[in-house]
């Protein structure tokens, strides 16, 4: 979890007010309650001036400050005046000013400080809270929000403005956040936004070279739940949040997007590249169990330039896909885990294949290649705790345990040949030496072997006598299958630490 996301959703949460449903009335004292609540209940120090005229509460002079965490300085927002006016419906409506100051500092590797200085502006927004004080629901909308960068101090030193460029926009914001109270304070959330566009650039302070980047996200949608205890709790450290029982779980789904990058280095392009892309989506939970991490890309599409390459990189895939699933705390049992990836359909261009195959021996079809594991593992540290990071790299500290891996699914096909596979493995942790004793069996096919090999040796890739190398170790590792050009081999290693080849000792 990254702490600027963290304080820049704070941010955007008080742009767009806390809240939620019921047919009852709220007042505007609830609703501005419910707000102190959130950031107090968070670390954040809150102060502001209070005043009640008839049926609007007028807070002027908010600022909210976010203490200092390992990697980052204190930060801050401030607005000039928020509005929370009663309707005859039971509802209240809440007006934010059109700008809204934002100042954060962030810490470099290097020590390095960088004040940085935002904006959160807006056109159009309506906001509306309805419901009771333990059951509330903000309903919002925007014609636009920005996020602009306007100010950026690097070790004391001032920035001019065409050294650093950070803009976010989105067109047509809308939806709901919901607030439920009871044993702990739950967020359930929408969020759709017809059209999101970024701009990044930066420049050497030298003069040596620059960097650009822009962007768009089409169809932005977001669907979430969240839960905090009812207790003050330490947001710099995340181990603490899990542990305090702070529990999360988002999707975004967008239809389309689209970047441009470019490099420039003493006033000569040094490399550039776009994607396109049909839409995807991410899905992200967070809690006691761990981190679920997966993701997806529809139809991606890359083209790359650079002096330093002598032809375009240009390729595409129909489908990319990415899981993970970790536990992050440290335990007595066993937790599931699962790491996969998949890149399915995926073609380059002919400019790329004539660099080594210029005369097309070897056939041109889409390769794909996709791996699924999962298993059983246990940390023997809290992952996200700060002194995780000394203790992972400690060559004499093992980090986990892990008693199962299963191999789900295993395929590799590429210019002409496939590899599939299948297995399960169990791990001996007790082993002597520390060493993992594996205890299972494999299940392989390769289909297409002896073409590929026979066309690179005739492409002049693989020598002779390392082709004979290698159909010798296929012959003592597979035996034929039913099917032409088809091998098949079962690993297995047993208790006794032996590894077999289709029944047969090979170790």
């Amino acid at each position: 979890m990254s702490f600027f996301n963290h304080r820049f959703t704070a941010a955007t949460v008080l742009a767009m007010s806390t809240a939620s449903t019921a047919y009852a009335d709220v007042s505007a004292q609830d609703v501005w309650t419910d707000w102190k609540s959130y950031f107090e209940g968070l670390g954040y120090g809150v102060s502001a001036s209070e005043a009640q005229s008839g049926n609007t509460l007028t807070i002027t002079d908010l600022t909210i400050d976010i203490p200092q965490t390992e990697d980052m300085g204190a930060s801050s927002m401030r607005l000039d005046q928020v509005a929370f006016s009663e309707n005859a419906d039971g509802t209240v409506s809440v007006v934010f000013p059109e700008v809204m100051p934002f100042a954060m500092q962030v810490t470099g590797e290097e020590g390095e400080v960088a004040d940085v200085e935002l904006e959160v502006r807006h056109t159009g927004m309506v906001s509306t809270v309805s419901g009771v004080p333990t059951e509330m629901t903000n309903a919002y909308k925007a014609q636009t929000v920005e996020v602009m960068m306007t100010g950026l101090t690097v070790d004391g030193e001032v920035q001019s403005p065409d050294m650093a460029l950070v803009k976010l926009a989105m067109q047509g914001l809308s939806g709901t956040t919901k607030t439920t109270i009871g044993g702990k304070r739950v967020y359930d959330q929408s969020m759709q936004a017809g059209d999101v566009t970024y701009d990044l650039a930066f420049a050497d302070p030298e003069g040596s070279g620059n960097a650009k980047m822009n962007g768009r996200i089409d169809g932005l949608n977001f669907t979430g739940t969240s839960a905090f205890p009812l207790v003050k709790i330490d947001t710099g450290d995340v181990s603490s949040l899990l542990a305090a029982g702070v529990t999360g779980e988002g999707t975004f789904n967008y239809t389309g997007g689209a970047s441009d990058i470019s490099v420039e280095e003493n006033g000569a392009s040094a490399f550039s590249a776009t994607t396109t892309s049909n839409g995807g989506s991410l899905d992200v939970a967070l809690g006691e169990d761990g981190l679920n991490y997966a993701g997806d890309q529809k139809n991606l599409q890359v083209a790359m330039m650079s002096p330093d390459f002598p032809v375009p990189i240009e390729f595409d895939m129909v489908d990319a896909r990415f899981n993970l699933a970790m536990p992050l705390q440290k335990t007595e049992e066993m937790k599931d885990f699962a790491f996969g990836f998949a890149f399915n359909d995926f073609s380059m261009s002919d400019m790329l294949w004539g660099m080594f195959d210029p005369n097309a021996q070897l056939p041109r079809d889409p390769a794909t290649i996709v791996l699924d594991l999962t298993g059983k593992a246990r940390m023997l540290f809290d992952f996200l705790d700060p002194s995780a990071a000394t203790v992972s790299g400690d060559p004499n500290i093992t980090p986990a345990e892990v008693e199962q891996v299963n191999i789900n699914r295993l395929q590799v096909k590429a210019a002409g040949a496939e590899l599939t596979g299948e297995g399960a493995f169990r791990f001996d942790n007790a082993a002597p030496g520390g060493a993992l004793k594996p205890i299972g069996a494999a299940d392989l096919s390769l289909v297409g072997g002896n073409k590929l090999i026979d066309s690179l040796v005739a492409m002049g890739l693989l020598p002779e006598d390392q082709a004979m190398g290698a159909r010798m170790m296929l012959g003592l590792l597979a035996v034929p299958g039913n099917a032409p050009d088809t091998l098949n081999s079962r690993i297995e290693t047993n208790e006794q630490g032996h590894i077999l080849a289709n029944g047969q000792r090979i170790q």
